[in-house]
């Protein structure tokens, strides 16, 4: 190639460096979305590390039981799933690491080719520099011009050429450094992807250990099959109670003073405009609910689900069961007003709390910390979880009033947070 010597060579030259500084800040914003992408794997890899240590306590602490109970059971299978999650998440940091480092390797050589290139173009300028260094040279160079336009062009050109030599070192410096925190990146993957295979290989040995365990449980659970069937009928007739009392309560909420039910049993809801506020509120934070609960790991799902120990037995829940420590606070999931306060008979108290058209219902409590019409405030303690022969187990539902009168029932997994 031709020193950069002329008005020409110097566009040229100028083009390719407008090019690199172009590859750089994509460089820089290629970081700066990776770094991102990074720390969201990171972020649910450690969201599993916790459910897992929040679990692996729960289960130890139903271990001191006296006998292998549901919960236990429950509690091995949910985690038997979180570990599951944990190794394909770490899989999927993994094959992300294993591109970057691909991305890393092929960014390297890219920009070691165009140090190649930007040193031979500094080096040639450099020449021509030395070539023109005196006065006498410069001043031949702009005399010998055919014109006054064409001179004042060429010392034009000759001070710009000065300036594009300082950007064109600027950029070389840019380059190494680039090329260094490359590296040095690639390095740190390298590292990293080596502790993720033996984080995942110890995830493994631990989910054998999950499987053993949980056989085990389930091989003890199995030959109390009478104690079970009693339980699961016992518990059957609770919700039952609990179903009908939680009715009859919006009912009476709803029904004017000494009037009687709207005809077809259906339900006359009025909000005064603060409950509509209320209501607005509460639908908007779907998802981003509290867990009613400080620590917990949900054992029981809404709707029918097969009995984790009887075959051919399915339990149908109007909420979600959350395993948790003994005599855990349980919270209020969102501000609201407590509508009722509710006894069921060997099956502890349960609080009923109003949220425009909504009700949330905190059940399975040892004693209750609040009292009817009594404004709450969003993970205010309405009471303390009632700890049984199958353990310490706190019971959400979320109920709706429709705009038909009707009363639905709602999955609150869907409405708290999830991480």
């Amino acid at each position: 190639m031709a020193p950069c010597n002329s008005p020409s060579a110097y566009r040229r030259s100028s083009s390719r460096w407008i090019k690199g500084v172009a590859a750089l800040l994509l460089l820089f914003t290629f970081f700066t979305a990776d770094a991102q992408s990074r720390k969201e794997l990171e972020k649910k890899r450690d969201a599993l590390d916790k459910q897992i240590r929040t679990t692996q306590a729960l289960i130890e602490q139903a271990r001191k039981g006296q006998q292998v109970t549901q919960q236990q059971l429950r509690l091995l299978e949910a985690q038997i799933a979180q570990r599951e999650a944990l190794i394909q998440a770490i899989n999927g940091e993994m094959g992300h690491l294993e591109q970057l480092i691909r991305e890393n390797e092929d960014a390297i050589t890219s920009l070691n080719d165009d140090l190649e290139t930007l040193r031979s173009e500094y080096a040639r300028m450099v020449q021509f520099a030395y070539y023109n260094r005196s006065a006498y040279d410069r001043l031949s160079y702009v005399f010998a011009a055919s014109s006054f336009a064409q001179g004042y062009k060429r010392s034009r050109y000759l001070g710009q050429l000065a300036e594009h030599r300082q950007r064109q070192a600027e950029l070389i410096a840019g380059t190494a450094e680039a090329i260094a925190g490359r590296v040095a990146e690639l390095r740190g993957l390298r590292e990293e992807k080596v502790r993720l295979l033996g984080t995942q290989v110890d995830e493994r040995k631990n989910l054998d250990k999950d499987r053993v365990g949980q056989k085990s449980a389930l091989d003890d659970l199995k030959k109390e099959e009478a104690r079970l069937r009693d339980q699961m009928n016992r518990q059957a007739k609770q919700r039952g109670d609990l179903d009908s009392a939680i009715r009859k309560a919006i009912e009476a909420e709803m029904r004017p003073k000494g009037g009687k039910a709207a005809p077809g049993g259906k339900l006359e809801l009025s909000l005064t405009p603060e409950a509509r506020e209320l209501n607005s509120d509460f639908e908007k934070n779907k998802g981003k609910l509290p867990w009613p609960v400080e620590k917990g790991v949900i054992t029981g799902r809404f709707g029918q689900q097969p009995h984790p120990v009887l075959k051919g037995i399915m339990i149908d829940l109007a909420g979600i069961d959350i395993a948790t420590e003994k005599s855990a606070p349980v919270r209020a999931v969102f501000r609201g007003e407590v509508s009722s306060v509710i006894v069921i008979p060997g099956a502890g108290k349960a609080v009923v709390v109003s949220h425009g058209a909504y009700r949330t219902v905190y059940s399975n409590l040892q004693e209750t910390r609040v009292t009817k019409g009594q404004k709450v405030e969003t993970k205010q303690v309405v009471g303390t979880v009632l700890t049984s022969e199958d353990g310490s187990t706190a019971h959400l539902e979320i109920w709706k009033i429709t705009n038909d009168g009707q009363l639905v029932k709602l999955d609150p997994a869907l409405w708290i947070f999830r991480d």
